[in-house]
């Protein structure tokens, strides 16, 4: 039997059917009837005012920072049953959404150190730019990030977990560093297909061959008594970021201007 959501106008948008869980909210797939483009409809359950305008307030915060890798707002409505909609862009397939931790079961439940390095950049880079904005989230799940058709990865809803939960009790930085820490603990798994928990084995005790600047990275950002303190820090100690800058440290005059000359030219 369809579920009386089924079909409910927003707007100009017709909700079509429920998809896989959200994090924070109810996904639903909605349809813009003008143009037939396909959305994520995110319906929160709360009859609460308060709510609905920190909701609102989150939307516009999201989309005036307008990251690449940080899923934009693009309209809000307040629906039936005391529920508060959010419409985002649909990143998905004609199977559904892509999230990081469905791409991982794909691929066998682990990613190669590239792979997850160029997971990370993007992320981090989006997570960079919100906290430049003011705008803080709070531990970052796999669920709630997801993969468009060209391997683009963007994190959905970002900023309402601390809206709506309890870490605006908690000051900017304490949250940044847990977000961040999140992060790491995301890369642990990506690269060895196991939970961050402790005992955590080294990565390179896993892969030998892997970069061993990969358990330098991990144990500076679990480190329980110290930490990376910004996303900042994050990312310009990732391993393939490390590497570069000690190749360029360690490279002749000669090197250098080998290296500056094939910059100039292009491939």
């Amino acid at each position: 039997m369809p579920s009386r959501l089924e079909r409910l106008r927003l707007g100009d948008y017709r909700v079509s059917r429920q998809l896989a869980k959200g994090a924070i909210a109810e996904r639903w797939l909605a349809v813009h009837e003008a143009d037939q483009s396909i959305h994520v409809a995110y319906r929160f359950k709360t009859a609460d005012p308060a709510v609905e305008v920190s909701i609102r307030e989150g939307a516009e915060q999201i989309s005036r920072i307008g990251h690449p890798h940080l899923l934009p707002c693009e309209a809000v409505f307040s629906g039936v049953g005391g529920s508060v909609w959010v419409i985002t862009p649909f990143t998905g397939n004609h199977d559904g959404l892509v999230t990081l931790s469905s791409l991982l079961r794909d691929k066998g439940g682990r990613m190669t150190a590239l792979e997850a390095d160029r997971t990370l950049i993007q992320l981090l880079e989006g997570i960079v730019s919100a906290h430049a904005s003011g705008c803080h989230h709070g531990p970052i799940r796999m669920e709630e990030v997801v993969v468009d058709r060209r391997g683009s990865l963007a994190i959905e809803l970002y900023g309402f977990r601390r809206r709506l939960g309890t870490l605006w009790r908690r000051t900017a930085g304490e949250v940044a560093k847990d977000e961040v820490r999140s992060m790491v603990e995301i890369g642990y798994t990506l690269i060895t297909g196991l939970s961050s928990d402790e005992p955590r084995i080294p990565a390179t005790r896993l892969f030998p061959r892997l970069d061993r600047r990969w358990d330098d990275w991990f144990n500076e950002g679990m480190d329980p008594l110290g930490g990376f303190a910004t996303a900042e820090e994050a990312l310009s100690n990732l391993p393939s970021l490390r590497r570069e800058v000690e190749e360029r440290q360690n490279a002749s005059p000669v090197q250098t201007v080998i290296r500056r000359f094939r910059q100039v030219i292009g491939p």
